[in-house]
């Protein structure tokens, strides 16, 4: 009895962290579980990636290893996604493996934000370089309420914006 007791207080941490088998990312994307993430470039001065980290089994801060600059405009396969919260605020972590033995942890939006993930928030800007999505859709809105463009226009160019 004793035994078991000690096996799940060892366990409460792990259960406590929500896992989900997909997840819409600040890019739009939504993931799933065996997904293939795409990935950019490290954001580390060596090249290699801040925001994937390998803490080994057992987690020590002295020992995190980051994904290699090697892995630069590969593919990383989502194993498991989880919601945890930190200082407050709710953050959505991925385990990958991008080849080899190695599994690492990612803050998936964080990656996002610092375009170690594909496609990223630069990746947004319009083509003509005028702006993000939401500033076109606000140029939009605008036109629409000076009477420029009908809300059927400003629907359908939101929705071709968004990639609806």
């Amino acid at each position: 009895m004793k035994k078991i007791l000690f096996f799940a207080v060892l366990c409460i941490p792990f259960l406590s962290k929500a896992q989900i088998t997909e997840y819409k990312a600040s890019n739009g994307i939504t993931y799933h579980v065996g997904d293939t993430l795409r990935l950019g470039h490290g954001t580390k001065s060596d090249g290699s990636f801040m925001y994937f980290e390998d803490h080994g089994i057992i987690p020590n801060p002295r020992s995190v290893r980051t994904l290699p600059k090697q892995f630069a405009n590969g593919g990383a396969v989502i194993k498991s996604m989880r919601k945890t919260t930190v200082s407050g605020i709710d953050k959505y972590m991925f385990s990958v493996n991008a080849g080899g033995p190695m599994r690492y942890t990612v803050f998936i939006d964080d990656a996002i934000d610092a375009c170690e993930v594909k496609p990223c928030k630069s990746d947004t800007a319009s083509p003509t370089g005028a702006g993000s999505v939401a500033d076109e859709i606000k140029k939009l809105k605008a036109l629409m309420d000076s009477g420029a463009i009908t809300k059927a226009e400003y629907e359908a160019q939101k929705k071709k914006l968004l990639g609806e």
